[in-house]
């Protein structure tokens, strides 16, 4: 992908990002998230098929950048604490089940793995989810430390 492909990505997913501070996902066009990001309005659909892909795509980003590579818990729990606006971004536009999907991602989950594979990462992505979407909806009132001794405690029962 070239560089200014990828770019056009970044900035089309932060602009989209900002208008979701001020309006709801629902509402936001296309054409508002390129007005946005200065860009013509045919780049959304060379790059993108639909808002949910921008949304995944940013997550994978942010994920990335939070060096989330093997999905480990303490990593998302941090995620969750250092990103508490772009998470409450996701819940207050019902788009928290596209965290779920980028995190099945990082797993590498695919439709092709054996059943054996399959089933266990999709054990571990929703184990991951529930934990922080349960800490998310409670408040994040305990810290991650907190959570992780939580679930440890879980293991060990």
């Amino acid at each position: 992908m070239s560089k200014q492909s990828e770019n056009s990505k970044q900035w089309i997913a932060e602009a989209l990002f900002q208008l979701m501070e001020t309006t709801p996902f629902s509402e936001i066009t296309n054409k508002q998230i390129t007005g946005k990001a200065g860009l013509s309005h045919i780049t959304i659909y060379r790059n993108f098929d639909s808002k949910e892909e921008i949304v995944e795509y940013y997550l994978l980003e942010c994920l990335e950048r939070a060096s989330l590579d093997n999905a480990k818990m303490d990593d998302l729990f941090r995620f969750y604490e250092t990103n508490k606006k772009l998470i409450s971004l996701l819940y207050q536009n019902h788009l928290q089940y596209v965290l779920l999907d980028a995190i099945l991602k990082k797993l590498q989950h695919d439709k092709n793995d054996d059943p054996t594979s399959a089933y266990a990462k999709v054990t571990v992505a929703y184990l991951m989810f529930g934990w922080c979407d349960e800490w998310y909806k409670r408040g994040m009132k305990e810290t991650p430390e907190q959570i992780r001794a939580l679930l440890e405690e879980q293991k060990k029962g």
